[in-house]
């Protein structure tokens, strides 16, 4: 069952989620992440990982759609075996959810912008702000600084995501025409025997008028299958 194939791949890939999830949330309460490599590459992994098993939690939702539409055409699969099938779905599904708030919850984007801010405010100096008010257009300027660095880097997330999906289709794609392929040589080797049959028919049409001196159509189909129900009635008697 396909099914369970995707099924153990996506649980391990869960797995990895969990435990990659844990390592992004120590890296980002623990550490600077406007500076720390091992966040950003956790953060990088988790991402990669979740939009892989999106992808497959999707196609595991679509075939439990085709199998609630056509009951009949899966009646291998009872009721208690779809419902096993949606539970799955559905707590992987919130295993999911729970990892995207750890990536881009509120919490998760207040501390990545103060973190950006505390690190521009390092760098930058306080521009020689010595009064309570130049301190604070100072303070607003750090702020400013850290936003646009966290949307830039929340667009870049984002355009990689987009990448990931435009690899996921482009997939699907060359999928499709590799079905697409293989079912054209198909056809066209059923079309080829056709036209073998049809020749060898008639062979044996012409034959037959040649042998009965008849030319016509029906009567020769009606001889031809007179003689395949007699062949029919033979063996039957002689198996009998």
């Amino acid at each position: 069952d396909p099914f369970y194939v995707v099924k153990d791949d996506l649980a391990g890939k869960l797995q990895d989620i969990e435990a990659t999830k844990a390592r992004f949330s120590t890296l980002l309460w623990e550490t600077n992440t406007a500076t720390n490599s091992d966040f950003k590459d956790a953060k990088r992994h988790l991402s990669r990982g979740i939009r892989e098993a999106d992808g497959q939690l999707k196609d595991l939702e679509l075939t439990i759609g085709y199998v609630e539409r056509d009951r009949g055409a899966f009646a291998h699969i009872d009721d208690r075996e779809l419902d096993e099938r949606k539970r799955f779905v559905s707590s992987s599904r919130a295993k999911l959810a729970a990892a995207r708030d750890a990536v881009a919850g509120e919490k998760t984007r207040q501390k990545l912008q103060a973190d950006e801010t505390a690190q521009i405010a390092a760098t930058q100096g306080n521009y020689g702000a010595k009064t309570d008010i130049e301190m604070a257009n100072t303070n607003y300027i750090h702020q400013s600084h850290g936003q646009t660095r966290q949307v830039l880097q929340e667009q870049d997330d984002n355009l990689e995501q987009l990448d990931g999906a435009v690899d996921r289709v482009h997939r699907m794609a060359t999928e499709i025409h590799g079905e697409l392929k293989t079912q054209s040589r198909l056809i066209g080797d059923l079309e080829t025997e056709l036209d073998e049959t049809s020749e060898k028919m008639n062979f044996v049409m012409g034959k037959l008028s040649k042998l009965l001196k008849t030319k016509d159509t029906c009567q020769l189909l009606t001889i031809v299958l007179l003689t395949v129900v007699l062949i029919i009635l033979v063996l039957i008697l002689v198996m009998g």
